[in-house]
């Protein structure tokens, strides 16, 4: 009896859905996933990166930033706005099978890509009109319930907020979004927090209502890309001592936000693993772990300019500059030991020969304590 209930309750959701879809179809028109692959530039007086991620960054990432961030939605940049959320969690102790990695910039590139990975928009992507780049977007409806239903004046927040780890997950596509509304209807963004100002939610409205453009990231310095291109040429010598270096120190700083110690402005790089070379376009090989299976014959190391809004959960931030290329040439490359091959993706630790094995490990030790003084 309980399974038919259950079965029936699936069934009457199901149908809701689609028939808010179908509404909604009516109403704006029919989705376009690609809408966003492609970002429109802001008309003048709108910046995405003056106007809006500035208000994002005080209100919504510090849940919304990190990979485990609420129905996977990333708000830490335009792009991790334009890909949306998913119902899928990060951590599920149920799981029989590993999932997938959704690492934005990494797994997928565009947001039709993310589509296919099961991600729903929150951004309208039906037709590019006002009223439905507000009444389609998920955003939108989220500050506007907030707006509606403003955080009750207590000093602790009823039962019916949860801010427990394992609490439900709530993540309303538009179509469930009545459904949501219903039933909670105190759960508008910012949640269990209060609603943004009048003047911060009158920018955001009007960002939405203008398609949510985007201006693109800032170019980099010349004196930037020139020590890019300085660290790069470093960092892709072509002999099997210097790629067996290079892979050594990318292993140990694949989580680090790397910048040059002369930079004023401390723009921030990852380093990745590239099937490119220096010169062109990064095409970075998305593996589970930094040391998997590249499936490229030469793996070429990259420094790829962060776009996201930095936290301090995930901020790991390492200087590079001449001092620290010179000293890593003396500690790594001027040893004498020699590489007569590279060391398999699976057992990343066997070097060639014990000698050589201890020097790598010795080097950072002391490049380590160096580096801590």
């Amino acid at each position: 009896m309980v399974r038919i209930t259950w079965i029936a309750g699936l069934v009457l959701l199901t149908g809701c859905a689609m028939l808010a879809r179908h509404t909604l179809n009516e109403r704006y028109g029919e989705p376009d996933p690609a809408r966003f692959d492609i970002a429109v530039k802001p008309p003048a007086g709108m910046s995405y990166r003056h106007d809006i991620q500035p208000i994002l960054d005080r209100r919504c990432v510090v849940c919304h930033a990190c990979y485990d961030a609420q129905c996977q939605l990333k708000l830490s940049a335009w792009e991790g706005v334009a890909r949306g959320a998913s119902k899928q969690k990060v951590y599920d102790g149920a799981r029989v099978l590993e999932a997938q990695p959704t690492r934005l910039f990494i797994d997928a590139q565009t947001t039709s890509e993310w589509r296919a990975r099961d991600f729903f928009p929150v951004l309208n992507e039906r037709a590019p009109t006002p009223a439905a780049d507000l009444g389609a977007s998920v955003l939108f409806r989220m500050l506007d319930l907030k707006r509606r239903h403003p955080l009750p004046d207590v000093k602790v927040l009823p039962a019916t907020f949860d801010f427990s780890l394992n609490r439900d997950q709530q993540c309303p596509r538009i179509e469930e979004f009545d459904r949501f509304e219903g039933d909670y209807p105190q759960w508008g963004m910012p949640y269990g927090l209060p609603g943004l100002s009048a003047a911060e939610r009158a920018t955001l409205v009007r960002w939405l209502e203008q398609g949510a453009p985007y201006e693109g990231p800032v170019p980099l310095p010349a004196a930037v890309k020139q020590q890019v291109q300085d660290w790069e040429q470093f960092l892709n010598g072509d002999s099997l001592k210097e790629q067996l270096t290079s892979r050594y120190l990318y292993e140990h700083l694949f989580l680090a936000h790397l910048h040059f110690d002369s930079d004023p402005e401390s723009h921030y790089f990852r380093l990745v693993r590239s099937s490119t070379p220096p010169g062109e376009p990064i095409r970075e090989i998305a593996t589970r772990r930094p040391y998997d299976n590249p499936g490229v014959s030469r793996v070429y190391y990259r420094l790829r300019a962060e776009r996201e809004t930095l936290v301090a959960k995930t901020h790991m931030p390492y200087a590079l500059g001449p001092e620290r290329m010179t000293l890593w040439r003396q500690l790594f490359l001027a040893p004498d030991y020699s590489v007569t091959a590279l060391p398999s993706t699976v057992a990343t630790a066997s070097m060639s020969g014990p000698y050589a094995k201890r020097a790598m490990a010795s080097a950072w030790r002391v490049a380590c304590v160096r580096r801590c003084r």
